[in-house]
């Protein structure tokens, strides 16, 4: 298993979660127009119908999913869909700008969080639509 996840199990299952406040709260004081954040974890993408606005979400472009949720797939023979249900996927927290906006919003959060990138865009169409 080492092998698969670069280090062993225990050390990958008792890795500390992520701490994104820094990071939001740097954005949320600079000149960056937030819309909406959500936190990704139980519910998925989902979360972002927490918003509560009359939109909806295309998830295009979804982070690499780390390989620790893969093993727990295979060993658990837990179905894609539960496992995006239950687990945030690769995806911990999810920051919604305009369009004009993006390119300030990914240099700031990617400071904190290299791995920062857009997985999606809002539509008119209510729900969250994963490609």
């Amino acid at each position: 298993m080492e092998g698969r996840l670069g280090r062993p199990l225990g050390e990958a299952l008792l890795e500390p979660t992520v701490i994104y406040v820094k990071a939001i709260v740097e954005l949320l004081r600079s000149e960056v127009d937030v819309h909406g954040l959500a936190h990704i974890t139980s519910g998925g993408v989902n979360n972002l119908l927490r918003l509560a606005a009359p939109v909806g979400y295309e998830i295009d472009a979804p982070l690499p999913v780390a390989p620790l949720f893969d093993l727990i797939a295979e060993r658990g023979k837990v179905g894609d869909a539960e496992m995006h249900e239950t687990f945030n996927m690769g995806c911990g927290f999810a920051v919604v700008v305009p369009e004009n906006d993006e390119s300030r919003a990914l240099t700031l959060l990617s400071a904190h969080h290299p791995g920062a990138a857009r997985i999606g865009r809002v539509t008119d169409d209510a729900g969250v639509v994963t490609r």
